[in-house]
């Protein structure tokens, strides 16, 4: 991992080597700078199968490694590898989309008003959702786990209310759920995701562009 210095006379000639990862079972992915001013890194489990199994939770893809004074320089800005833990939660290679809303509305755009990955849980319970869009793979990753319930259906519905993708899903043990939804031949857009449970019911917007 590189860093350069954006406030240098000479930005290339400022590159620093701040981490390598040294095990050929990780590649580093998506980066965000967090509200909290960190650098949030998500990394990938290359020699597990994508989807990864239920029961599969690694250092790997159970945390986010981070940089914690992104502004600092060199060793300095404390990159701290896999130290953020998910608890239930797992990643991929990439990070949910999360709009400044600092930046003022956008006049006709949906971004203003857009939760990308926040659970609109109908029954006010403690059930944890996720649900955000992959660019590079064209697909919906939905999480969620504390659901009741064996089965249920997710669901992909459009601005309009018409179901875009459904299927029956179910619920294993401790009540997780994850699955995908592949977006190849869905137009850019908003949509909703919809998780629903005999006995819960969540969803959430996600934004395909």
């Amino acid at each position: 991992m590189f860093q350069f210095d954006l406030t240098a006379s000479n930005i290339a000639a400022s590159k620093q080597v701040i981490a390598v990862m040294s095990s050929y079972e990780a590649s580093m992915a998506n980066m965000n700078l967090a509200p909290d001013n960190k650098i949030y890194i998500t990394t990938g489990d290359e020699i597990a199968s994508i989807p990864y199994p239920d029961s599969l939770f690694t250092t790997i893809n159970n945390n986010l490694s981070v940089i914690n004074y992104p502004d600092s320089l060199g060793i300095a800005c404390n990159f701290q590898p896999f130290s953020f833990n998910l608890g239930t939660g797992r990643t991929y290679f990439g990070l949910p989309n999360n709009p400044d809303y600092e930046l003022g509305a956008w006049v006709g755009s949906p971004c203003d008003t857009l939760t990308v990955g926040q659970a609109e849980n109908d029954e006010k319970n403690d059930v944890f959702f996720q649900a955000w869009y992959n660019s590079e793979w064209n697909m919906i990753h939905v999480n969620a786990s504390k659901l009741k319930g064996k089965s249920g259906v997710l669901r992909l519905f459009d601005v309009e209310g018409r179901v875009v993708y459904e299927r029956k899903m179910d619920v294993i043990a401790g009540g997780y759920f994850t699955g995908e939804i592949a977006m190849n031949d869905v137009a850019a857009g908003v949509y909703i995701v919809s998780l629903k449970t005999e006995q819960d019911k969540v969803q959430g917007k996600v934004l395909k562009y």
